[in-house]
Parts: structure tokens; C-alpha cells; sequence
């Protein structure tokens, strides 16, 4: 039934009068009617029907040099609360927040098998149901789960259509299983979307654009342009893993290639790193220079940022700076020359390579472009996604209680 011009208007002033309240302190009656150019009779019924459904409370009076000290309006942020989830290759993230973005409480697991289904959807629900237990917040006052997965998702269907790392995992449908659990209104995206949109929110919130290059197990790219996030038809935005980049260019390799991984993701993502390593390593054993102290098919990621940042010259440097950093580049400049931004944050396990690292790949960037973008460091790492989570939940019920007021009602 379509609602009646008066219930619009209603509604409409509502959603006004609460982003007035929710992002400003110190704010009261006198001024919401300034600020809204609503009557001040009008404002005074609106924000007593919100006192009397516990969406808005009165605080302490203003000070004021004239007359009535007036009294402060403060936004309800426990009205609600979201649960958000990150699916991640390494750990699954588990946070409670509320309506402000205030964290409650978080866990985090590893996220292992990667190649059982079951036992990753049954691992979140636990972990959910443990974050509900120890945060002490009931189910009924939980509105919205908010979740960030491993994989394209489409935009349109919200179907996971391409997840290289976990088994089985293409063709799920969270949002499904997830409300059929909780009963609970259920958002989805993939995880590096909102790994940028948690960059955003805490770091560079003064920014309209910026993208993120996750370089981890796996490699991928979240995007912001006008302060808005980018996901593509089909949710393919950002997968620059795919990139046809070798170091020396042979089509016939690229024509070849059959790996499940993308082929620049399988070069220099982490996989691709420790796999280069170790045939380097086994063709080249008259390098005096490195001391390996565990067989070579043993070594991991923490042994090959540990010999790139010993003191002396050895394999494991030249293959970085030799190999590495130069495909890198090729694969950041060639996102610099389509996307014009005002940061990329580069975030993810590369970053552990450390600082000159870092330096020597933004040098290698900026010789073969003329266009110097800023170059960064996440300083969330692996939070920013799980931060994103509730973001991505903040502004969905920020457009309900801004755009749809009355449907909190008829909860």
C-alpha cells in the first residue's frame, strides 16, 4: 500500500532531523530548526515522538549566555547493533558494533580447511554465536550482518561466481544461509571492496578517491571514485590478478596460461613469491651467501622476508628486486594509466617485506610513469576489512533511518 503525502513528509523530516542529531554534538531543539529550516513546534513534536521510541535521548543542557540553557539531543547508538564478518584466505573476523561504528567486541579464527565449505560456514556461525555470548548483546537487538567475503561477488544476484582459494565456494549464497540462520537482514560484498571502503572511513576520509591493492595469497584492488565504491556489472572491478604481465612479454605463455590463479597474481602474489624462491634457491646452491637453516621446500614467507632484510647480499634480494618489484610496478603503473586517483594504499602479507622494500617498488613505479600518484602503506593491514564490514553496515542503516524511517517501526 502506498504510503499517504502526509506519512512521506513525515518521514522525510524525520530522516532529516536524525542525520542532523547523529552526525553533530552538542546540537539542540533551537538549533535543529535553524539547521533543518523546520518550525520550531514542528521540530518539538518530531523529536518527542523519536524520545518516546528510544531512537533519540536528551543529554546535558548547552551552556548558553541567553536565557534557557538549552538541551543537547544525542542519538541513540545502541538502539541497533550489526555484526560484521570477514571471510579471509588466513582468518575468519567476527565484530559486534554499534550504530556508530564503535566496536563491542571482535574474534578472530583461521579460516582453515580452505577446501571444506561446511567447515568454514559452521566455524562463522560458531564464532558468531561466541561473539554474541561475550559481548552479552542479545540476538533480538542485532538488525543487520554485514559480511566481506574471499571472491567475486556478482552485484545484481550477490552469488559468489569466482573464489580461487576456497574449494566449493563458487555459487554459494551467503545472504541466503546467513538469514536463514539468523533471521537477520544480511549485506555482501567481497573483501577487498570492503577493505577500501575501511581505508576510507579511517584513514583517508578527506579523500574522494582512492583504491587499495590488496597483495596477499591473493591479489586484488578496491576502488573509491567520488566517494563511491566501484564494483563493476558483473563485481569484476578491481581483479587485477588477471593482469597478462610477465617480465620478459611472451604472448604464447599468456595464451597458455591455465592456472587457476590469475597470472600476474601467480608471479608476485605470496604463493607465487615462495614458489619463485625455492626453484631459485634449488638451481642456485653455489650462492654463499645465503644460510638456509630448513629444507628448501620448507621455507614460508616469514623466512623470505627475513633473508631480504638480512645484511648481506643474497639470492633472495636479487630475486625481489630483480623479479618481484618489477612486475609489481608494471602492474601498478598500468592501474595508474586507467584510473586517475588521489592514493593507492598498498596493504596485504608484501607489505612485510618492510620499509626499503616498500621504497624501492615506489622508485621502480615512478621511472616508468610520468604520473606520480601518491603511494602508501595501509596502516590497518588486515583490519581494514572487517572495518569496512561495519562501515558498509553503517551506511545501510544510515539510509534507513534517513530514507525509510518508518520501517524500523514495524520491526
Amino acid at each position: 500500500m502506498k504510503k499517504s503525502t502526509q506519512e512521506t513528509i513525515k518521514e522525510s523530516n524525520i530522516g532529516l532531523i536524525l542525520k542532523n542529531i547523529k552526525e553533530n554534538i552538542y546540537l539542540s531543539r533551537i538549533d535543529l530548526s535553524k539547521k533543518t529550516k523546520l518550525s520550531r513546534s514542528a521540530i518539538s513534536n518530531l523529536v518527542n515522538f523519536l524520545i518516546g521510541e528510544k531512537i533519540v535521548f536528551e543529554g546535558n543542557k548547552i551552556n548558553s549566555e541567553q536565557g534557557k540553557k538549552p538541551i543537547e539531543l544525542i542519538f541513540n547508538k545502541d538502539l541497533y547493533y550489526i555484526i560484521a564478518i570477514n571471510i579471509g584466505t588466513d582468518n575468519i573476523t567476527v565484530a559486534i558494533a554499534n550504530l556508530l561504528g564503535e566496536i563491542i567486541y571482535i574474534s578472530k579464527k583461521k579460516n582453515q580447511p580452505l577446501n571444506d565449505k561446511d567447515h568454514i560456514i559452521e566455524s562463522i556461525f560458531t564464532t558468531v554465536d561466541e561473539v554474541l555470548i561475550n559481548s552479552n548483546i542479545n540476538l533480538e537487538k542485532i538488525y543487520l550482518l554485514s559480511i566481506g567475503t574471499h571472491g567475486v561477488v556478482n552485484p545484481l544476484t550477490k552469488i559468489v561466481t569466482r573464489s580461487p582459494f576456497f574449494k566449493n565456494w563458487n555459487g554459494i549464497n551467503l545472504i541466503n544461509i546467513f538469514k536463514e540462520r539468523y533471521k537477520k537482514e544480511v549485506i555482501l560484498e567481497k573483501y577487498t571492496d570492503l577493505a577500501v571502503v575501511g581505508e576510507h572511513w579511517k584513514s583517508f576520509n578527506n579523500l574522494n578517491n582512492i583504491i587499495y591493492l590488496n597483495i596477499d595469497y591473493g591479489i586484488g584492488a578496491g576502488i573509491i571514485i567520488n566517494r563511491k565504491l566501484i564494483k563493476g556489472i558483473k563485481g569484476t572491478m578491481g581483479e587485477i590478478s588477471h593482469l597478462p604481465i610477465l617480465k620478459n612479454n611472451n604472448f604464447k605463455r599468456l595464451e597458455q596460461n591455465k592456472l587457476e590463479l590469475g597470472l600476474f597474481e601467480s608471479q608476485v602474489g605470496i604463493i607465487g613469491i615462495v614458489n619463485k624462491v625455492k626453484n631459485e634457491i634449488k638451481k642456485s646452491k653455489k650462492d654463499s651467501n645465503i644460510i638456509i637453516d630448513k629444507n628448501i621446500d620448507n621455507i614460508n614467507f616469514d623466512d623470505i622476508c627475513k633473508y631480504y632484510n638480512a645484511p648481506n647480499n643474497n639470492i633472495v634480494k636479487k630475486i625481489i628486486d630483480n623479479d618481484i618489484i618489477k612486475i609489481l610496478a608494471i602492474g601498478i603503473v598500468s592501474i595508474i594509466a586507467l584510473i586517475d586517483t588521489e592514493v593507492i594504499v598498498i596493504g596485504g602479507l608484501i607489505t612485510d617485506l618492510g620499509e626499503k622494500f616498500i621504497d624501492k617498488l615506489i622508485k621502480k613505479i615512478y621511472c616508468i610513469t610520468p604520473f606520480k600518484q601518491e603511494i602508501l602503506v595501509s596502516k590497518l593491514k588486515k583490519d581494514n576489512s572487517i572495518l569496512g564490514a561495519i562501515k558498509y553496515g553503517i551506511d545501510y542503516m544510515d539510509d534507513i533511518f534517513y530514507n525509510r524511517f518508518l520501517s524500523i517501526l514495524n520491526k
